[in-house]
């Protein structure tokens, strides 16, 4: 009975699994029969499969994930499970919008990155609303073997590749503990439904819970990048595409850090004195590694990795503290953090559009200033927001989740935290230097290539969306709490 429940479970989600499926269906037969046609001399597909991408998410988000049952107050997983959709939609489709030039310039007649950028959607809603271990398991897996394509997609690249290649085998041996840990939990309670193990609280002295307990966080914690299991981000963030590290650094976290909170905060809540010192100290040690390691980065794409482990040492702060407030909180940072990551890279790629290579140096970037300032100011204002710096938008996120941990009488430990993550101001303040002040003893990359209305797009997004959250930020917040409140 346990293996046609599974499949019930399978088929029992929203239509927007079905949709995407439909489309991804329609994208391969279209795509392997037109762009192999030797009568229509085997045209270029990909900026029309992007522009057709772009249409159908918008529909998709309107259509389907944005549903005022998705506003309800009701205290269920599937309310969370359609808020969650809704951000990720959201976040997918500014990602699709901000690569799709780079992408159709760079890979115009690889119509492969778009069918792979829908499965990664479609493991991410299959993801989303999997209420069994299994499922999960199998939409994980999806997923990474989408992100294993897209790490070595750069074929010109050797560094690609072989950073590529590291991913792939890290990335096999943590799928092998993640099985190896969802059936130590079956081992232990005999079923692997969200359902049923909400009703299972006694095994507390089983030693295969535990063991299952660990590896699953093990696996979670590779997946999302945080200390000590963040040398992979590292090198595909630095051997990947700019197009493809934004990919990585914001659309798979929303969702993956959902599954972690309804597995330890719901399923295994009881065994939180277990857990939690597990991912607090994977959250110092993130945030201590991040804001120490990329002062000494020379490699702006690495910078960025570095920085982005030591963010989500701060998102896993709302894990730790295990209430409805840190669940608010933490799906308050990711917002934020989304968004900023996708505006400091659309950046990025709006200045190299036009540029055969990424500049990845640091000393590449000098006197950027003196050749668009509008560009720089733009970059300057993300990265204080990213820093923390008041009254922008990064700051709030980073006060909320830390006040939401001291409220967890976590108070010495928060402290320790603020001293370290202060030291990342450093580094941001040094990127803003070597933009303005450091002169180049050669001509720099940065033409004028940039069309003058996208940049006044970007800093009016800038200034509307930093300056939105000195005003009102009461919005998101509530938001956040709304998602919360239908989980815990």
């Amino acid at each position: 009975m346990e293996f046609f429940n599974f499949f019930d479970t399978l088929f029992s989600f929203n239509i927007v699994i079905e949709v995407i499926a439909l489309y991804i269906l329609f994208s391969l037969g279209y795509g392997v029969l037109y762009s192999s046609s030797l009568e229509l001399a085997t045209p270029p597909l990909l900026n029309s499969f992007l522009s057709f991408s772009s249409f159908f998410l918008i529909l998709t988000f309107i259509f389907f994930g944005f549903d005022i049952s998705t506003f309800s107050l009701d205290y269920n997983l599937y309310s969370f499970n359609q808020n969650i959709q809704l951000i990720f939609l959201f976040i997918s489709i500014m990602v699709l919008f901000v690569t799709r030039d780079f992408v159709g310039a760079r890979f115009i007649s690889k119509f492969e990155y778009d069918i792979l950028f829908s499965f990664v959607l479609l493991s991410a809603v299959c993801l989303c609303f999997a209420d069994d271990f299994l499922l999960i398991y199998l939409a994980i897996e999806l997923q990474s073997l989408c992100f294993y394509v897209f790490a070595t997609f750069n074929r010109n690249s050797e560094f690609s590749t072989e950073s590529g290649l590291k991913y792939f085998v890290f990335g096999a041996v943590i799928s092998c503990l993640l099985l190896v840990g969802f059936s130590l939990i079956y081992l232990s309670f005999g079923s692997t439904s969200f359902e049923s193990l909400l009703c299972l609280t006694n095994a507390s002295d089983n030693p295969f819970l535990f063991c299952g307990i660990v590896f699953i966080l093990i696996a979670f914690l590779f997946k999302v990048g945080a200390a000590p299991f963040h040398s992979w981000l590292c090198d595909v963030y630095d051997g990947a595409m700019i197009s493809v590290t934004l990919l990585f650094a914001a659309v798979p976290k929303i969702i993956i850090f959902s599954v972690i909170v309804k597995i330890f905060l719901l399923i295994f809540y009881d065994f939180a004195s277990f857990w939690s010192s597990f991912f607090l100290f994977s959250s110092l040690l993130s945030i201590a590694v991040g804001s120490l390691s990329a002062i000494y980065q020379k490699r702006l794409k690495r910078l960025f990795a570095y920085s982005t482990v030591a963010h989500t040492g701060f998102i896993l702060l709302g894990v730790v503290a295990a209430s409805s407030d840190s669940v608010k909180t933490l799906i308050f940072y990711l917002m934020i953090y989304s968004v900023l990551t996708i505006l400091l890279f659309s950046l990025l790629i709006f200045a190299i559009i036009s540029i055969v290579r990424f500049p990845g140096y640091l000393a590449s970037w000098t006197s950027s200033g003196l050749k668009n300032y509008v560009f720089v100011m733009s970059f300057a204002l993300t990265l204080f927001s990213i820093a923390g710096i008041p009254p922008l938008a990064g700051f709030f996120s980073k006060f909320l989740i830390l006040f939401s941990f001291i409220s967890q009488e976590y108070l010495l430990t928060s402290v320790t935290i603020v001293l370290i993550s202060s030291v990342a101001c450093f580094y941001y303040i040094r990127l803003i230097k070597t933009f303005f002040f450091v002169k180049s003893s050669k001509n720099s990359f940065w033409i004028s290539s940039t069309k003058r209305q996208h940049s006044e797009y970007i800093i009016g997004t800038l200034l509307f969306f930093n300056m939105f959250f000195v005003f009102r930020p009461e919005l998101f917040s509530s938001f956040s709490t709304l998602i919360s409140i239908t989980l815990l």
